[in-house]
């Protein structure tokens, strides 16, 4: 990847966090999860604007409005692969291209390509890494920032979805919105 943007989170919770750059200088993106009669996750963009937001739904698929659209269910936008062991989802840009995340499974990373591009990612997330003091990072190429808020939005969602599913404890917490006490790592 050349001319990369590195989007550090902080705390490492797709569902509640600040979306940074990668000196921490500036602040790129809000996360916030709202726990009521119904939870609601909201995404705002620098200028404090909600690029997206999605109900969660316990047995369907969540609800997502991005922008001022229509609210729709997120199996509607980000459809995963129906090939059973393929850990692949795929979503249409606004230009009608189409992406495919790649590595949805449960300890895998998230790496996003172009429908015409298989070979290079145009984004990859790299989860934090405590015993390195690392932060996690979403990171994306020059191809891929004109989709940075699709690429954001569509990353959180199915972050939130991937740590729902793995085992771990910390990460369930995470999926859900509640905040983690305790170090969070720092940039490398």
């Amino acid at each position: 990847m050349s001319d990369i943007l590195t989007l550090i989170l902080e705390p490492d919770n797709p569902c509640n966090t600040s979306i940074m750059d990668e000196d921490g200088s500036e602040l790129m993106y809000r996360v916030s999860t709202e726990h009521g009669k119904e939870t609601v996750t909201r995404v705002k963009n620098a200028a404090g604007e909600v690029i997206a937001s999605w109900e969660w739904k316990d047995v369907r698929s969540d609800i997502i409005t991005l922008g001022n659209g229509t609210p729709v269910p997120t199996s509607t936008w980000l459809r995963k692969s129906m090939i059973p062991f393929k850990d692949t989802v795929t979503f249409q840009g606004f230009s009608g291209r189409k992406y495919k995340w790649k590595g949805n499974g449960p300890g895998m990373q998230f790496e996003l390509y172009m429908e015409a591009d298989k070979a290079q990612p145009i984004a990859r997330f790299q989860k934090s890494r405590h015993i390195k003091n690392r932060s996690a990072r979403l990171l994306i190429d020059e191809r891929g920032q004109e989709i940075q808020d699709m690429i954001v939005v569509s990353f959180l969602v199915l972050e939130k979805s991937r740590r729902a599913r793995e085992n771990s404890t910390i990460n369930r917490a995470d999926a859900i919105g509640i905040p983690m006490s305790g170090p969070l790592g720092g940039s490398s």
